[in-house]
């Protein structure tokens, strides 16, 4: 698989935004590391879906919203941890050479590091996109299941969230020390697969929450079990949204030297 020359870097016309978030995107997605790291997901997604959705969650359906917000909590951390590498690339000793070239450019410092997180989102949502694409083809064959709108709540809470924080937090450590961005990587393992029963505040991918029964933790013990989630799980959606802008915007910054 071949990179883009770096001949096609944009040296005498900046500041020409899109050029330069169109190499950093083939330069992120054209790269055997994130062709692996997709793989990687897509076979746990897979594995994930025949194994776990399959049964349902609480003997719910498998194609209800509680089951693919099971599924969605599930393939989060590996994605943060593709993130979190992605992030690592941006503090890489050979990006910080190349960054001093940069800055002696038009290109100020903080349209820097927002191409370098643009481009870092360009390529996540396309690699977020294939488990999740993966889901559909996996209820369209064995449910015939194509009613996918109803996942658009679950993916709002389940994955949004928890993928903002982490790009901001990332991004805002690299900028402090980029020797921090490691124990990031087992930190995000550790909050996605075990289930310590966190509190809400800092059960960043809801997999704590989802590991209790659900018809006792909502009070439901007859009939269906509706998609009403907790306000303090909620509201901790929001938080993580917030934290991870504030975060995105601290390593955004000027530096003073």
């Amino acid at each position: 698989m071949n990179k883009p020359s770096t001949n096609n870097f944009p040296n005498n016309n900046f500041p020409n935004l899109l050029r330069v978030l169109k190499y950093e995107v083939l330069r992120l997605a054209y790269n055997k590391k994130y062709f692996y790291m997709v793989l990687i997901e897509s076979l746990f997604a897979c594995y994930i879906l025949m194994n776990f959705v399959f049964g349902g969650k609480d003997g719910t359906a498998p194609f209800s919203k509680w089951t693919y917000s099971e599924f969605l909590s599930l393939i989060g951390p590996l994605l943060s941890v593709i993130l979190v590498l992605f992030c690592m690339s941006v503090f890489s000793e050979k990006e910080v050479a190349v960054r001093n070239i940069i800055f002696s450019t038009p290109l100020s410092e903080p349209k820097y590091y927002l191409l370098k997180a643009s481009a870092i989102t360009a390529v996540f949502v396309l690699a977020a996109s294939l488990p999740i694409l993966l889901s559909f083809a996996y209820y369209a064959h064995y449910f015939n299941f194509y009613a996918y709108a109803e996942f658009t709540l679950p993916l709002l809470l389940f994955l949004l969230p928890s993928q903002i924080f982490v790009l901001g937090l990332a991004l805002a450590v690299g900028r402090f020390h980029s020797r921090l961005l490691y124990p990031l990587l087992p930190l995000v393992l550790f909050l996605g697969f075990f289930n310590p029963r966190l509190p809400a505040w800092f059960d960043l991918f809801g997999n704590n929450f989802l590991s209790w029964p659900l018809r006792w933790y909502l009070g439901v013990m007859e009939g269906p079990i509706p998609y009403i989630l907790p306000d303090d799980f909620l509201y901790s959606r929001l938080v993580f949204i917030f934290m991870g802008v504030v975060m995105f915007a601290f390593a955004c910054r000027r530096s003073k030297t």
